[in-house]
């Protein structure tokens, strides 16, 4: 009897899984949003108003956890500890980071405010990194952007 109850529950739970899967594709298609490809994660540009001054090879940047598993991409914004970041000043040791991509969108930052917990509802947006937590994207691939600070 108890094995029956759970199988309906899964089964509910299945149903509505894909009720509200279909309810988010109609909301992206009245707004306008095209799927990424398969296996590619989505990604919202920058605003240009965000650090105009970009170059991809010297701003482009993996955000690293904190066991090291790389779980967004993003750029560079700051590393001027006066800048506010949420309000908040961003100080030494982080950095000002856009996040473009979450790889895991699931990731706790760390620096959550009252607007996002997880990387994944900080894409299209900027938030504090630890520093030793940033690693440049090609073609610095193995610099990270600590060692490149003098030269941004």
């Amino acid at each position: 009897m108890c094995q029956s109850k759970m199988e309906m529950y899964e089964k509910e739970q299945q149903t509505m899984k894909n009720q509200l899967s279909e309810v988010m594709d109609m909301l992206k298609e009245h707004l306008g949003v095209k799927p990424p490809s398969e296996g590619q994660s989505h990604t919202i540009p920058s605003p240009k108003s965000v650090g105009h001054k970009f170059s991809a090879n010297k701003t482009a940047c993996y955000l690293l956890d904190w066991s090291g598993e790389v779980v967004a991409e993003g750029r560079w914004c700051s590393s001027d500890p006066n800048v506010m970041v949420h309000g908040i000043p961003l100080g030494h040791q982080f950095m000002r980071v856009w996040v473009d991509v979450a790889k895991t969108p699931g990731a706790y930052l760390f620096r959550p405010n009252h607007e996002m917990l997880t990387i994944g509802e900080a894409v299209g947006s900027t938030v504090a990194w630890p520093t030793e937590k940033v690693i440049a994207r090609e073609p610095l691939w193995s610099q990270s952007l600590w060692e490149l600070r003098s030269d941004i």
